[in-house]
Formats: C-alpha cells, structure tokens, sequence
C-alpha cells in the first residue's frame, strides 16, 4: 500500500505511472467525496489538487496526532500515501502528462503539541512526487502543525501545478 522510507529513488522508467509502479503503487479510479467540490480545478494552465488525506480503498489508513497517534515512520508513510491519492486524482482530471511543474505543495500534520518536525512529514509526500514526476516534481513546500485533520487523518496535502495545454480544450475551467 504505501513505502516507509524517505529515500525513494527516482524512478528509471520514462511515464509517470511506470515509475509509481516501480515504487509498488498503481493507480485506480479516485474515489469521490460526498460534498460539493472539484477535487482537481483547472484553468489557464495550472491545476490546484483539492486536499488530499491518507485514505486507501475508502478507509483513512493512518490516524491520529503525532507522535502519540502516529509515529514519525507512520506519518512520513501518510504524506507518501497522500501524494499517490492527489496523482490519481491528477491522472483521472487531467492526465499525469500533462503536468509541466509542480508549484506548490501544502503538508498539515497532525500534532501534538510538543511534535515540531512537520517538515520530516512533508519530506514524504516530496521525495515520492520527486520520484514519480522528476523534474517536474520539484515544487515550493509548506508544512504546517494542526491539533487536528478531517476523519482523524494524520497527514492532509493539497498542491497547486502547471499544466500543458490539453488535446481538446486548453482553456478547460473545471474538469
């Protein structure tokens, strides 16, 4: 389901699916959430990824605060978790080729409120979407502490992306 190690090495294979397959995860059809939002908005080529949190066929996979929910080795597992939700998302709106750059990624974790390396938990979601997406997946990065996340979850990311023009409609407001 999801890899523990923050040394993901970037994949050899040229598509993005490939390299994720490599790394031990395959994309499936995204699941929708129950309320009224787009989980991938587009518009004059970038892409912003609704949030994100460690859900894998249906369940939240990681919950609670760190360290006393989860442990570090945990939410560094649920951030990487997160990034292969917010890419099959992205394949399933828009197509994984079609992402030119990511800009921004945003990590809230879980905290408690004595845990201050938020920044290691980001370090996941980073060197996975590095992995897959390779130079394309270099990207500005906040990591922000909160008390807590929806369902529970340990980790939550959003993420904003450049996007090549599409084969139908380069202008596409919502997909």
């Amino acid at each position: 389901m999801s890899r523990t190690s923050t040394h993901l090495p970037h994949g050899s294979s040229e598509h993005p699916r490939a390299r994720l397959a490599e790394l031990g995860f395959a994309l499936g059809a995204p699941r929708s959430g129950p309320y009224a939002y787009d989980p991938v908005a587009e518009a004059h080529g970038v892409a912003f990824v609704s949030g994100q949190i460690p859900k894998w066929e249906g369940s939240v996979v990681y919950t609670g605060a760190v360290p006393h929910g989860s442990d570090l080795a945990e939410a560094i597992a649920a951030a990487e978790l997160c990034a292969v939700n917010a890419l099959e998302h992205i394949d399933h709106s828009i197509g994984l080729d079609r992402v030119e750059r990511l800009l921004k990624l945003t990590v809230y974790v879980a905290s408690a409120p004595e845990f201050d390396d938020q920044p290691a938990v980001a370090e996941g979601a980073s060197l996975l979407l590095r992995a897959v997406l390779g130079e394309a997946g270099r990207h500005a990065r906040t990591a922000i502490g909160v008390p807590r996340l929806p369902k529970n979850a340990t980790v939550e990311i959003d993420l904003a992306l450049a996007t090549s023009p599409g084969p139908t409609d380069p202008t596409a407001v919502v997909r």
